[in-house]
């Protein structure tokens, strides 16, 4: 075996690993997201908030989480079958970056 068939084999399993465990990680996180996206309404007890920003921009990456996910696994499926394992590995993260950047600005302009 030559060394570039290792690499690939090895960023191949990588890659395989990874898309079975987060991706698991992933569908086992919606049932969880539904309850939140039931109660993500309480954001907007306050008369006001429709006008906050950032409770705006929480609210829509929640209600986004389960679209973009699955989008998200189709993307590293696809880039896996094209062999592009690296970024089949970290299109992964589009999610849980998806929550953060939807979480920060309540985190720092919250109240």
């Amino acid at each position: 075996m030559t060394t570039a068939s290792a690499s690939l084999s090895r960023g191949r399993r990588f890659a395989l690993i990874a898309n079975i465990v987060v991706q698991s990680m992933y569908l086992l996180s919606f049932p969880v997201w539904y309850i939140v996206s039931m109660f993500s309404v309480m954001l907007f007890d306050d008369p006001n908030a429709d006008q906050f920003p950032p409770v705006l921009i929480f609210y829509y990456s929640l209600q986004s989480y389960p679209y973009v996910t699955v989008a998200m696994m189709a993307v590293s499926w696809l880039l896996y079958g094209k062999r592009r394992f690296r970024g089949s590995a970290w299109i992964n993260v589009v999610p849980v970056a998806l929550i953060i950047a939807g979480f920060l600005p309540m985190l720092i302009w919250g109240q």
